[in-house]
């Protein structure tokens, strides 16, 4: 069945806002700290406090908005929230103190946490079960595409020293509002019935989410993945661009960027085939694994071979979750509480958030040049979680999810 047939309109609207929304935001984003630092003369730790806002209010108030998204109409939600969101962007390149960045990236996080699970829903609930690890793969491919095409446009418009790309994305965002009313206009069979809604109360969905074992364990051990994903843009960099064992260290830094995003985009579905009939708990424990493990590779990081070898496990342990973390989400979750499911999946950026900090504190205890304390310790860190999703894995096979 060619691909066209396999998704309608809506999720086409999905899929290609993403791209367009996510270029947007990587011409933006990664250069805000630099701005904020030398252009805006805030002091590093203030920066970095407006950064870890974004993180910080998703995985405080992603349940939340997941509960929104079963609650309320998905229209309105994908219609009203990437206006607003938009409009929060374009306050960014008007802004000028601490205090006014600092509530706008609250603003763009609670913005995040609400639209997220609703789009994720409408993806879950407009295809058919067998096409939606094709669709949750394509979404990750826009993400991806994105990430690789933003940022070399605002190199090539010279833009990183300027917030004028927080209002290309901020319209980009307003029109994709716009769009989502009229390809959705006729969104009705996806929203709860009068009934449903009825007797739904966010209190009752989140007292059976905290019965659901499978779930809980799955979220815990993910969070150890993310702590380990988080390391590449935090410890790795400051290790690759401070320490005296590499003459070059942050071209080869950007290297191993560069390959990151070209090992992804070009092995994306060869994997995706190759992994179509394996359990998804073993997906996502493979990436644990190979992220994990990838860290032993700098422990040596004067060879370039071991840096080629760290980049290929890192990047493939990224791909596994981007290609199975969403849907093994949309399988565990019950029809009537997928957005309450894809809303609480955000807590695993509990790992991002901590990640940076204790990679940090590593280097500080150890030293720049002592690769085996620093990166053998993220390795058995982020290793932890394999055993929580391991448990995840055998009471589910046990049929003992809500119990």
């Amino acid at each position: 069945m060619a691909l066209q047939q396999k998704l309608n309109s809506k999720v086409w609207n999905i899929l290609t806002g993403t791209f367009f929304t996510r270029t947007a935001l990587f011409m933006s984003t990664p250069f805000l700290a630099i701005f904020l630092t030398n252009q805006k003369d805030l002091p590093i730790l203030h920066s970095g406090y407006i950064l870890s806002m974004n993180p910080l209010i998703n995985v405080l108030f992603g349940g939340f908005g997941g509960g929104l998204a079963d609650r309320f109409s998905l229209k309105k939600i994908i219609g009203c929230v990437p206006i607003a969101w938009g409009t929060v962007f374009i306050l960014f390149y008007f802004a000028d103190s601490f205090w006014q960045f600092l509530l706008l990236s609250c603003l763009n996080g609670l913005c995040y946490s609400i639209f997220e699970p609703a789009s994720k829903k409408v993806l879950s609930t407009q295809t058919l079960p067998e096409n939606r690890l094709l669709v949750f793969n394509l979404r990750y491919t826009a993400i991806n595409l994105g990430a690789f095409i933003g940022p070399l446009l605002s190199l090539l418009f010279n833009m990183k020293m300027t917030l004028f790309p927080y209002v290309i994305l901020g319209i980009f965002y307003i029109l994709y509002g716009i769009s989502t009313w009229f390809f959705f206009r006729d969104l009705s069979e996806v929203t709860a019935p009068k009934q449903q809604k009825k007797h739904y109360s966010l209190r009752r969905a989140f007292s059976m989410l905290r019965k659901d074992h499978v779930f809980l364990l799955l979220l815990a051990g993910m969070s150890f993945s993310f702590f380990g994903y988080s390391q590449l843009n935090a410890t790795v960099s400051q290790f690759m661009a401070n320490t005296v064992t590499l003459t070059n260290g942050i071209q080869l830094y950007s290297t191993l960027l560069s390959l990151n995003g070209i090992i992804i985009l070009v092995t994306q579905f060869a994997i995706l085939r190759w992994i179509a009939s394996w359990n998804p708990f073993n997906v996502v424990l493979a990436s644990n694994l190979l992220i994990g493990i990838s860290f032993l590779s700098l422990i040596h990081s004067t060879s370039y071979t071991l840096l080629l070898l760290f980049i290929v496990l890192y990047s493939l342990g990224e791909l596994l979750i981007g290609a199975r973390f969403d849907t093994l989400v949309d399988e565990l979750a019950t029809e009537e509480s997928k957005g309450l499911y894809f809303g609480c999946s955000e807590s695993v950026k509990i790992g991002t958030i901590c990640g940076p900090i204790i990679g940090t504190l590593l280097l500080e205890q150890f030293g720049l040049e002592s690769g085996l304390p620093v990166f053998g310790l993220l390795c058995l860190i982020t290793i932890t979680g394999a055993g929580l999703i391991y448990l995840a894995k055998l009471k589910h096979s046990r049929g003992d999810i809500r119990n």
